[in-house]
């Protein structure tokens, strides 16, 4: 499995391209991404997946939809707030960012996603509707694990008290996953463990 990564939109949210035996999965498309064919290499795409639906993880998603026309994944929670800037929080950073994009809910538990084996862990406290992806080694955390630290809880639809049962969620996994943050560099689950405060 290949993982490539660019960071988009205006805080730099990391987009991830997941590519495996010709098929590709596009997770967090945060902004303009005209290099989104070179990423995927001829693959064929077999969905979006969203973390969250904050504007910093959607800002590209129709975009994206108009060349690679595939399903969008997001918890159930989170999937009217695409076309809600309350809701995305684009309001709270003076914006409007919308996305009319027709997701479809995915739930805790795992899934087959095309090509793909995909585990997901409803990880609530950044927002409603957070969700951690788990696909082979990998572990793309959007805003709930960050190296050394996690994301903030005081936009609309966070808890802080939901944000600590989600982290030990992700603590007690016993397998030492490659974390491919929302924002920032990439990790391991067992640093984290280690030199993460908000996981010790």
């Amino acid at each position: 499995m290949e993982i490539k990564h660019k960071e988009l939109g205006p805080v730099q949210a990391n987009c991830y391209v997941v590519r495996d035996g010709g098929h590709a999965l596009i997770i967090d498309p945060g902004g303009s991404f005209p290099e989104v064919r070179t990423y995927v290499d001829g693959d064929q795409v077999d969905a979006v997946l969203l973390t969250h639906a904050h504007f910093d993880h959607i800002g590209g998603l129709d975009e994206l939809l108009k060349i690679y026309p595939v399903p969008v994944y997001v918890y159930p929670s989170e999937v009217n707030a695409l076309a809600d800037p309350q809701a995305n929080v684009s309001e709270s950073f003076y914006a409007h960012i919308v996305s009319y994009a027709k997701a479809e809910p995915i739930t805790e538990g795992h899934h087959q996603i095309g090509h793909f084996d995909v585990d997901v862990i409803h990880t609530p406290g950044h927002s409603e509707g957070s969700v951690v992806y788990l696909i082979g080694d990998a572990m793309f955390s959007g805003d709930t694990l960050f190296q050394g630290s996690v994301g903030r809880v005081d936009l609309p639809g966070g808890s802080y008290r939901e944000m600590e049962a989600s982290l030990l969620k992700l603590k007690a996994l016993k397998k030492n996953y490659h974390v491919y943050p929302g924002h920032g560099p990439e990790s391991t689950l067992d640093q984290e463990k280690i030199w993460n405060p908000y996981l010790r």
